[in-house]
This record gives C-alpha cells, structure tokens and sequence, in this order.
C-alpha cells in the first residue's frame, strides 16, 4: 500500500514483513525543515525526515495496531517554532513477526550488506549455528576495537551534535564511540545475522560515585533476544535465552568488565527505558 499527495510518499509495501515504513518528500521545501511523527496509543516518536528526496525508513515498534503518520513542514515564519502537517495518514499493523522491527534496518539502525561493519559481522558468524555464539562474538569484538570518545561525549554534553546519528562504517574505522555508537553498532551487526536487537535510548543511575545520590544520566544500550532457551555467558555475565537481555557495552568496556560494573548493569533499577528503536 503507497499513500501519497504532492508532498511526500508513505510506503507501506513491505510494512507487515520489516515493521518499518519508508518515507520520503517529492518535492523540495528548502528553506523549511521536515519531521516525521508516529503515533500509537499515547506514545509519540518524532524523527527528522530527509529533505533531499530520498526515502528512509522509520519503525513501527509500538506492536500492533492503528498507527497514527504525519510528515511535518516548519518551522513556521511567524517565529513559533510550529510545524504544518503536510500529510497525514494512518495505518493498522500486523506483523508476521512480532520480532520484525528489531530485525530490519531503520533511521537510527542503518545498515546494509555491503558495509564493513556488516561484512565482518558475517565472518565473525561464518560456522556458528547457536545464537548465543553470535551474539558472544560481535560483543568481544565490538569490546575489542572501541574505546570510549571522551571528546565527543563532552561535544554532545555542549549540544554541538544535535541530530546525531552513528555511521557504523565511520565507527568501525575510527575504534571510537560513545554509548550511541556502542549500542546503533551492535543492533546493526545482531540485527544482520538474523537476531533481534534493540537501540534503547533511556537514562541510568550516574555511575560516578561523585554524583548526587538518585542523579541520572541519558545513555544508550541494548537489549537482544535469542531463540535458545537456556542460560549462556558472555564475559562473565550471565543471560538466558527466549526472552529480552539488556546488554551495556558502553560500560562495560570503559570499567574494564570489573564486577561492579557487572552488577551494575544486572540490576534493573538503574534503567529507565524511554525510546527504543
């Protein structure tokens, strides 16, 4: 299913297969900007939407259901800051795979097989069967070649990167990251081998005993699913399988996998979930 009018299209063909939408504007509206918003239930998911006519694509993971879409013009020249709904449609979502949207590239997880990153995702997975041993494999790799980017944490921190979104391919090749580029790099590469993935987006205890007791910090990590029912280990830490793992690559890495960091992260209240993509 395609909806369409002369400002942008919503594409819908492969939504009930991916749980993604594609969109893209037909025209130019320079010099105005353009949103994306996704509606369901009470919950929003705002996204920027490319102005240069090519499509991207956005997730439905709020489960099935009506989905309310509206691509947004602005902002508007009376100094507001509003936007104007330059089409607006809506779509009910049944997916063949209640898994499908953390299988399937998207704005924030974008990948595709000629990347490096992907590339090497495939060879490290090249003769294992078992899930688990996939998702062990990408997590020491990705430990091994990344260091924490202290420069870009503190760019961020300075809202000099608004907007930003990791290439995996320019994280690969620089062997630096901050807890986003962590967390877009290891969906991706599960994402490519066939094991569901999410890019969660919330905010955490400060792990800094110099903060205020109860302080919080926004962050980013994973959460993966596989198939095998049993418990498995990665680095010490234990998961269990047939059901959602949270999975903190950022932290662990940067405290050197020490036991306090590992309970850190066992402990489910020192996560507060927001956005999950």
């Amino acid at each position: 299913m395609i909806s369409e009018n002369d400002i942008a299209v919503i594409d819908f063909t492969r939504t009930p297969i991916t749980g993604t939408v594609s969109i893209k504007l037909v025209r130019v509206i320079a010099p105005m900007e353009a949103r994306v918003r996704i509606e369901k239930d009470g919950m929003r998911y705002d996204y920027r939407l490319r102005t240069d006519l090519y499509s991207d694509l956005y997730p439905l993971q709020m489960g099935d259901g009506e989905y309310s879409i509206r691509v947004l013009l602005g902002p508007s020249p009376d100094g507001e800051g509003r936007y104007a709904v330059g089409f607006a449609g809506k779509y009910n979502l049944r997916l063949t795979n209640p898994h499908a949207v953390f299988l399937n590239p998207n704005q924030f997880v974008h990948y595709s097989p000629d990347m490096r990153a992907i590339r090497a995702a495939a060879e490290l997975c090249k003769g294992r069967l078992r899930d688990f041993s996939k998702v062990q494999a990408i997590y020491s790799y990705i430990i091994k070649i990344l260091d924490y980017d202290m420069n870009k944490a503190n760019r961020v921190l300075r809202g000099e990167m608004a907007g930003y979104i990791p290439d995996i391919d320019d994280t690969l090749s620089s062997g630096q990251a901050i807890c986003f580029g962590y967390s877009v790099l290891f969906a991706a590469m599960l994402r490519s081998q066939g094991i569901p993935c999410k890019l969660v987006l919330g905010n955490v205890t400060n792990p800094d005993p110099r903060a205020p007791k109860g302080s919080m910090v926004y962050h980013a990590w994973n959460e993966f699913y596989v198939r095998e029912p049993e418990e498995f280990n990665i680095n010490k830490m234990m998961f269990r399988g047939n059901r959602w793992n949270r999975v903190d690559l950022t932290f662990y890495d940067s405290a050197g996998g020490s036991k306090e960091v590992m309970d850190f992260t066992a402990d489910d209240r020192n996560y507060m979930k927001t956005r999950e993509y």
